[in-house]
């Protein structure tokens, strides 16, 4: 039984149509029935109960025969250096991302070149990010990319030098003071004007006599 479990494992795991490998898995199955019965030629017609005799030179590796510049690895002949890599032969520290032999990062059924992350199923560059299919520098903002160092405010792009305040994006020169953007000073959450200062928490005028100190 243990047999015919191998047998069967290495018949799915083998890159061979689905047709094909349910006649494999029934000739299998039929062959170690048969052969429990005594019946060991016609299990052998069956496909089963039955050894693979290789030529000199050749490795059994299942139902098959790998050449000397080949190896069984998990039922499957793969060329020196390679393993089986689920049906497919691949060098090691790859993957099989659908198919194909991936040396770096299986991102939705594709292969992203060295180097890049997979985000949100699609292939960017390291510190990208995508947005609504687009590979983003700076932040994704309402399915919009923005540029690098700028920063989303209720849907808006806001520069490397804008404050978002109360979900408005500032001006250059202004700061967010409580819920305003504001020009001068912020005071104990109040927006003093640009020709005050804050002084013991209250807006207060600048003069020449205090030069701009409390």
């Amino acid at each position: 039984m243990s047999s015919l479990f191998d047998d069967v494992s290495r018949i799915v795991a083998s890159p061979v149509s689905r047709r094909k490998m349910l006649g494999l898995v029934g000739g299998a199955v039929g062959g170690a029935v048969l052969a429990s019965l005594g019946l060991s030629k016609t299990a052998d017609a069956f496909g089963g109960g039955g050894k693979t005799n290789c030529s000199k030179g050749q490795t059994v590796c299942g139902s098959r025969c790998c050449s000397s510049s080949q190896v069984c690895s998990n039922g499957m002949c793969c060329d020196k250096g390679k393993t089986n890599c689920g049906g497919i032969c691949c060098p090691p520290g790859n993957s099989n991302c659908n198919g194909t032999c991936c040396s770096g990062v299986c991102c939705n059924k594709v292969c992203c070149a060295p180097g890049q992350v997979c985000s949100n199923n699609k292939c960017c560059n390291k510190g990208q990010t995508n947005c609504n299919g687009t590979c983003c520098d700076g932040p994704c903002c309402d399915n919009k990319c923005c540029a690098k160092g700028e920063t989303c405010c209720n849907g808006k792009c806001c520069g490397c030098n804008q404050a978002c305040c109360n979900n408005v994006c500032c001006g250059p020169s202004q700061n967010c003071c409580g819920k305003t953007c504001c020009s001068g000073p912020c005071c104990s959450g109040k927006c003093c004007t640009q020709n005050q200062m804050c002084c013991k928490g209250k807006c207060v005028d600048k003069t020449v006599s205090n030069k701009g100190r409390c």
